[in-house]
C-alpha cells in the first residue's frame, strides 16, 4: 500500500505519493495565487497545477460565477477547490463530472485529512479538518458542479429528512417546513468559541532569539508591533510610510491605523471606516478618530526599528541588482496618499514586503514564515489542523500583560480599540498559573489600598 504525504509551500499544499518502498511515484497538487487589478478594482483568484497550467473551470467559477460574492466566501472556495483538483489529479480523473460514487467516498477521506489507511493508499497528513470546514468544502463542490456543469448525479447531492418545524401564531398549522441535510456531510455540534493561547514572556524571548539569529529585521518589527502594542496582523500589513507621525514628546510617536482603497482585503483594519473610493478620503468620518482611524502610541525605539527596516529593504544597491524588485516596489507596493506628513518625492508605500518579489507582504506569506518560527521555538501548535490565528496570540499576550498589571476593563477596551467592553472578555484567557499570580497581585493591591 502506498502513502500520500503533504508538503506546505508558499503557494499552497503539494502532495507526494510514495510506494511501499518509500519511493516517490507521483507529485501533484493544485496551487494558486491572488492578484488585485487596480484598473478593474477586482481581486482575482488563480488556480494552477504544480506545473503552472491554469485550471480553467475553477478560475472561471471563482472569477466569474461567484465574482460578486464577499471576499471571504471566494477565498474559502479558492481553498476548497485546491483540495478538490488535487484529489482529481491523484485519482487520474480528467473531468469533475466523471466522479463516481466510489470516488466521492475517497474524496471524503482525502478531504478529512489526518492519518488513516484507505483501500488503495494511506494518508499521512498533518492537517485534519473539523466537521464544519469539511461540510463547507463539500458545499463548495456541490455549487461548483451545479454552476459549471449542471451536474448533480452523485451521492454528494443525496439528502435525508432531519425533522419538521411549524410556524408560530394562529395559522401555525399552515407553516410546516421540512428540514434536510446532505448525507455526505458530517454532524456539526453547536457553536463553541475558543480563545487562542497567548505567547508568554519566556516564549517571546525564545522567539526573538531565533528571529535575531535566523531571520530578518522584518520579522522582528512585525512581531514587536503585535506583542508590544497589540496590533492585529491586518493592521500591521496595511501600514504605510505616512502612518507614523511625531508627537510633542520626542520619545513617542503616533501610529495611525486606517484603511485605504489600495488595500488588499487582508490589509484591512477592523473597527474603522473602509473607504470605497478616493473621494471618501475627504469624508468627515474618515478623518475622525475612532470612526475613520485609530491611534496607537509607540516609543522612539520602535520607530527607529521601523525606519531601519525601511532603509534596509529599500537600499539602492540592493534594488540595482534586481530591476524587477524595483519595478514591483514602485508599482505593486504603492499605497494611496491620504495624510499630510512630508514624504520623499511625495510617494507612499506599504512598509512590509515579500522578500522574493517586493510586493506587499500577504497574510499567507507571513503565516508561512511564522509557522516555521513557532516550530523552531517549540511553541505548541495543534498538529491536527492548520493554525490561522498564530499571529493573534501576540495580541492576546499584549492583553494579558495589561490584565496582570491591573488595568480596568474600560482601559483594556481602549487599549485593544474595541467598541464594547464585553468583546474584551475573549482576551481574558488565564490558566492556573495566571490565576494564582492574579490572586496574589489582587491581595497585594487590596493591602496597599487599605
Amino acid at each position: 500500500m502506498g502513502t500520500i504525504k503533504e508538503r506546505q509551500t508558499l503557494l499552497g499544499t503539494v502532495y507526494e505519493r510514495y510506494n511501499s518502498n518509500n519511493e516517490i511515484i507521483q507529485r501533484f497538487g493544485a496551487i494558486g495565487f491572488i492578484r488585485k487589478s487596480t484598473d478593474r478594482k477586482m481581486t482575482y483568484f488563480i488556480l494552477t497545477d504544480i506545473n503552472g497550467n491554469l485550471i480553467d473551470d475553477a478560475n472561471k467559477y471563482l472569477n466569474k460565477e461567484i465574482c460578486d460574492a464577499k471576499y471571504k466566501k471566494r477565498e474559502a472556495a479558492f481553498s476548497a477547490l485546491k483540495v478538490f483538483f488535487s484529489f482529481l489529479e491523484l485519482a487520474h480523473i480528467n473531468k469533475p463530472i466523471d466522479l463516481t460514487n466510489d470516488d466521492i467516498k475517497d474524496l471524503r477521506l482525502f478531504l478529512e485529512g489526518g492519518k488513516k489507511d484507505g483501500q488503495i493508499w494511506s494518508l499521512d497528513f498533518q492537517v485534519r479538518r473539523d466537521n464544519q470546514t469539511f461540510n463547507h468544502y463539500l458545499n463548495v463542490y456541490r455549487d461548483f458542479l451545479l454552476k459549471m456543469y449542471g451536474y448533480s448525479n452523485t451521492i454528494l447531492f443525496d439528502t435525508i429528512k432531519t425533522g419538521i418545524s411549524y410556524g408560530k401564531g394562529f395559522w401555525a398549522h399552515a407553516k410546516k417546513e421540512t428540514h434536510k441535510r446532505h448525507t455526505s456531510n458530517k454532524i456539526v455540534a453547536g457553536p463553541r468559541k475558543s480563545v487562542p493561547r497567548y505567547i508568554r514572556p519566556y516564549e517571546h524571548e525564545r522567539i526573538m532569539d531565533i528571529v535575531e539569529k535566523k531571520y530578518s529585521l522584518r520579522e522582528k518589527v512585525i512581531i514587536n508591533l503585535m506583542y508590544e502594542y497589540g496590533l492585529r496582523l491586518g493592521e500591521v500589513l496595511g501600514l504605510t510610510f505616512e502612518d507614523t507621525e511625531p508627537t510633542n514628546n520626542k520619545d513617542h510617536y503616533r501610529l495611525i491605523i486606517r484603511n485605504r482603497v489600495s488595500d488588499n482585503p487582508t490589509q484591512r483594519a477592523k473597527g474603522v471606516m473602509a473607504p470605497r473610493t478616493v473621494d471618501d478620503y475627504k469624508n468627515r468620518s474618515y478623518n475622525t478618530e475612532g470612526i475613520g482611524y485609530h491611534i496607537v502610541y509607540i516609543d522612539g525605539e520602535m520607530v527607529e526599528l521601523i525606519q531601519e527596516y525601511i532603509d534596509e529593504s529599500r537600499d539602492d544597491i540592493l534594488l540595482s541588482r534586481s530591476p524587477k524588485k524595483r519595478e514591483n516596489l514602485y508599482s505593486k507596493a504603492a499605497a494611496d496618499r491620504v495624510g499630510t506628513i512630508p514624504l520623499l518625492n511625495n510617494e507612499n508605500q506599504y512598509i512590509f514586503l515579500n522578500h522574493q518579489h517586493y510586493t506587499p507582504l500577504s497574510q499567507a506569506g507571513w503565516n508561512y514564515v511564522l509557522r516555521k518560527i513557532f516550530l523552531e521555538a517549540a511553541i505548541l501548535m495543534d498538529k491536527n489542523k492548520k493554525e490561522s490565528n498564530l499571529s493573534h496570540r501576540f495580541r492576546h499576550a499584549f492583553s494579558m500583560k495589561l490584565v496582570k498589571q491591573g488595568v480596568k476593563v474600560y482601559e483594556l477596551q481602549k487599549a485593544l480599540r474595541h467598541r464594547s467592553q464585553e468583546s474584551c472578555n475573549a482576551y481574558y484567557n488565564p490558566d492556573d498559573e495566571d490565576k494564582v499570580e492574579l490572586l496574589i497581585k489582587n491581595k497585594e493591591r487590596s493591602y496597599y489600598n487599605d
